[in-house]
């Protein structure tokens, strides 16, 4: 199947409505006008004004202002408050962008040595025109207290209603140090008359106090590809980093480190971290699809097998990177930022891919706050296993979702949305309601309010009036590792201990590590026998869940498909097409499954629990005899195989746009979005012909190579990653097809299915689903790709009270199944050696906290077997801190 990535696609009756532009119950409070712009190339006026954090807030300071492209010199003056004497700085001159016709560039400058907590006075521009002066005050010592604003998108209309929005909010929390901005700041990236109108909103503010932002979409609008962003903003440079080798490496990671390299350049100062007074921000890039231009290198290595993908590259750098600043973190708290959300609480909307990415990230290394935009509704919340047996209390990270501008999408049932279906709660939510939020930070708080804004339409679905409270909570960590989230009015409970945690040990963490490479081989791992269906046929996997999707292959019926749970073995869910299908295969798209019939037709359906089977895209008369299909999520297109061996795309509104003939006999395709790479099989008669073809589709349908199969080639699926293509044979059994080396083995003995109908690929996981037509020897059989062990989650630090039980979990998986292990690393100066860890096999390790462990460092090692060589990888460590009993 295609590889999983995000790509906007919604059917009509998922459209989204824009609020309608009207004002209720506003305070009237006087907008701001657009910040000037240059009135020509020479113009030296400085504009734009904004101070942005530098990594290290309490002794650096980052400033930007923009000018005529004309102007190639600038500077920054500066002095501490109540002093005479002025500092000078030269500005770093920008890149010449087109503003409204006229020529601009901006200035930057990050000045360090700045002493904390301390209040500065600065002016910028040059010899021609300066600015007026200016304060702001460096980040104080940790613990100090502070407050800070977060917006939503603002996006449109901004100076007429989002203008007023931030006055609104600087008036509710005046001393507030800077506003956190969560992406889609205005409609169009490239529009400077947007950017007059934002900076025109945050006059007097963006000048004094700092702005943290993510780029949200809009800002890759009209191929801007973030430079008018990156020409506005100072950001730290310390995001994610390519590899370093690529001797030795086969095409498709050739490919990958040069997608890398680009995407390091690409994320540069819109995935950093600063510390400010006892906090971590981390801002990350969570825009996909409109990335790609950005993050594809003009130099790409050729690819066409076991190519990446390079969305799950971008989701991928950005996750190592956000656990190493987590893990890393030198503060008490830690918050992030980004646009797209991990749950959404609007109508047809579900960020999947980045969910699986970095949900688990934000839960293993327990951030406090995540912060995001997108969906133009007010949604709180939080994952349900950091619930606790109190009500209105939880442990874990909470989630939030605002918008501060004027455009509004429909919400999702309360019941039914991408919160409730993946083990999430919704607290609060508020449909067509702008909001600001904020938030105050002390020693051991961070106190959370949501204002209502303004109803800029008469369907706000909450009583709240404008100025009023809409959510309010306080999440409390203590210096003994303890913390409560807790909402408006509940007690706070007291620390257990009035300890205070040590430093732990010297040594660094040591990180997973990758698995070893193993040669390729398979083996029979068993079957799956609660499949109800019929005839088992056309089957698919999420790569997100790891379900997998089995339909009736019947010629008659309703095309029922069932939903099986690979961990339990149990059919979770069905839900039927209508007609008899001819192929399925799963689209992350939409989190949803492409159905064709068996009369030609093609249809959609969404598997999301609590609304599985609800069609996506009802059946679409193609009059064409269809036999499979794929969506190239890269290109938008449809790719339709047909019996006759034609292979006809279409665009996005499924009109046909191009064709070609790849042979008689076509009887299923599958394409790599990657790398453009579409494959086919071909029902060969007899043994020894073509029954696999490869062809580039973004090559005039080029073949790229040909496989000579035993007779019946009739399903397939690819794992992608791996390089591997499995063919199921109507008559028996499987052929793999080692597309790096060439070489075709059959598994044709009865235990491999006598009668294939279906195949389908959990390429995470390295295992195969084959559907078994006469269920011989069971509905679905099970076969793996030997690998060593892959670590999966590796343990994260705790913290204990003397006295208690620290719980350490990890899992891993590898094929054979590996067996766990327990090592620990003592605290001692120098000390470096790890010793295994007694009668620890399981994936939870639990140690007896007390001051003779603190500072210990734990890991899992998995370990299997495979041909007589025994494979071990080892998992993240994790340290061990212990504070006194009370």
């Amino acid at each position: 199947m295609g590889n999983p990535r995000t790509r906007s696609r919604l059917h009509p009756r998922y459209a989204i409505a824009a609020a309608a532009s009207i004002a209720a119950a506003l305070t009237p409070i006087a907008a701001a006008g657009p910040a000037s712009a240059a009135t020509d190339a020479a113009d030296a006026t400085p504009v734009h004004i904004v101070l942005t954090p530098a990594e290290h807030a309490d002794t650096a300071q980052s400033f930007t202002w923009q000018t005529g492209a004309k102007v190639k010199d600038g500077q920054v003056h500066l002095r501490k408050a109540g002093t005479k004497k002025w500092s000078v700085v030269d500005a770093r001159v920008n890149e010449e962008l087109e503003s409204g016709g006229v020529p601009t560039r901006t200035h930057s400058a990050t000045i360090d040595k700045l002493k904390p907590g301390t209040r500065y006075e600065y002016y910028v521009g040059n010899a021609a025109k300066v600015s007026d002066t200016y304060t702001f005050t460096t980040a104080g010592k940790e613990g100090d207290p502070f407050s800070f604003i977060y917006f939503g998108d603002a996006q449109n209309d901004i100076g007429a209603k989002w203008s007023p929005v931030v006055a609104q909010a600087f008036k509710r929390f005046p001393d507030a140090v800077g506003t956190v901005n969560a992406g889609d700041l205005v409609d169009v990236g490239s529009d400077n008359g947007l950017w007059n109108e934002w900076f025109g909103a945050m006059n007097g503010y963006s000048q004094t106090r700092n702005v943290i932002a993510a780029p949200g979409n809009h800002e890759y609008k009209q191929n801007d590809l973030l430079r008018t962003w990156k020409s506005n903003f100072e950001f730290p440079g310390n995001g994610p980093v390519a590899s370093a080798s690529t001797q030795g490496m086969t095409d498709g990671e050739k490919q990958t480190l040069a997608y890398q390299k680009q995407m390091q350049s690409a994320l540069a100062e819109t995935a950093y971290y600063t510390d400010y007074q006892g906090v971590r921000f981390i801002t990350l890039n969570a825009t996909r699809s409109e990335a790609i231009p950005l993050m594809t290198p003009k130099d790409l290595p050729e690819c066409h097998v076991a190519c990446p993908n390079p969305t799950e590259l971008w989701l991928d750098m950005q996750r190592r990177w956000l656990d190493s600043a987590l893990r890393d973190n030198p503060n008490k708290w830690a918050i992030a930022v980004f646009h797209q959300p991990v749950f959404s609480g609007s109508e047809g909307r579900d960020e999947a891919d980045l969910r699986a990415a970095w949900l688990p990230v934000f839960e293993r290394d327990d951030i406090d706050l995540v912060l995001m935009g997108h969906d133009h509704n007010y949604d709180r919340g939080y994952v349900n296993a950091d619930k606790t047996d109190t009500p209105g209390m939880t442990t874990g990270p909470v989630y939030a979702i605002s918008v501060s501008g004027p455009k509004y999408y429909e919400p999702a049932p309360a019941d039914n949305n991408t919160w409730t279906q993946n083990g999430a709660t919704q607290v609060v939510h508020a449909a067509h309601t702008s909001t600001f939020q904020g938030i105050q930070v002390s020693k051991d708080q961070i106190h959370y309010e949501s204002v209502v804004a303004a109803k800029w339409d008469d369907k706000s679905d909450t009583d709240v009036p404008v100025g009023g409270t809409l959510d309010s909570f306080t999440i409390t960590k203590y210096d003994d590792g303890e913390k409560y989230v807790t909402e408006a009015g509940m007690p706070i409970p007291k620390p257990k201990s009035t300890g205070k945690v040590s430093n732990g040990r010297v040594a660094d963490e040591s990180p997973a590590q990758e698995p070893a490479d193993v040669p390729l081989g398979h083996e029979l791992v068993g079957t799956l026998t609660a499949p109800t269906v019929a005839k088992p046929g056309p089957t698919t996997v999420n790569p997100s869940t790891g379900a997998v999707y089995v339909a009736d292959g019947t010629t008659t019926g309703k095309g029922r498909v069932e939903a099986v749970d690979p961990r339990t073995g149990e059919v979770v869910d069905s839900f039927e097409a209508g007609a008899p299908i001819k192929d399925l295969t799963y689209d992350p798209a939409f989190n949803g499954v492409l159905v064709v019939y068996q009369d030609g037709r093609i249809a959609s359906f969404i598997v999301a629990p609590g609304n599985f089977g609800a069609a996506y895209i009802p059946p679409i008369e193609t009059g064409m005899k269809v036999v499979s299909t794929q969506y190239d999520s890269l290109t938008g297109q449809v790719f339709l195989g047909l019996a006759d061996g034609t292979v006809v795309w279409l665009d996005e509104n499924f009109k046909p746009v191009g064709q070609a003939n790849v042979g008689a006999g076509l009887s299923a395709i599958r394409i790599d979005d990657g790398s453009g790479t579409l494959y086919v099989t071909y029902d060969n008669a007899t043994d020894g012909e073509p029954g696999l073809r490869l062809f580039d589709t973004r090559d005039g349908m080029r073949k790229l190579a040909e496989y000579k199969l035993d007779a019946g080639a009739a399903f397939l699926d690819v794992d992608m990653k791996a390089g591997v293509a499995y063919v199921g044979h109507g008559d028996a059994g499987l052929s793999v097809v080692d597309l790096l080396g060439g070489k075709v083995t059959r598994f044709d003995k009865p235990e491999y299915g006598t009668s294939i109908g279906g195949v389908g690929v959990d390429s995470a996981k390295g295992i195969v689903y084959l559907a078994s037509a006469d269920r011989s020897p069971a509905a679905l059989i099970v076969v793996g790709r030997q690998q060593a062990p892959r670590i999966d989650q590796s343990p994260v630090a705790r913290i204990a009270v003397a006295g208690e039980t620290a719980t350490f979990d990890a899992s891993g998986h590898g094929m054979p199944a590996a067996s766990v292990t327990w090592e620990v690393r003592k605290k001692a100066p120098g000390n470096d050696k790890w010793t295994p860890v007694r009668g620890a096999d399981s994936d939870v390790l639990e140690v007896a906290a007390s001051k003779s462990v603190d500072g210990t460092q734990y890991r899992a090692v998995y370990t299997n077997n495979i041909n007589g060589k025994v494979y071990e990888t080892r998992s993240g460590s994790a340290i061990l801190r212990v504070v006194n009993e009370k």
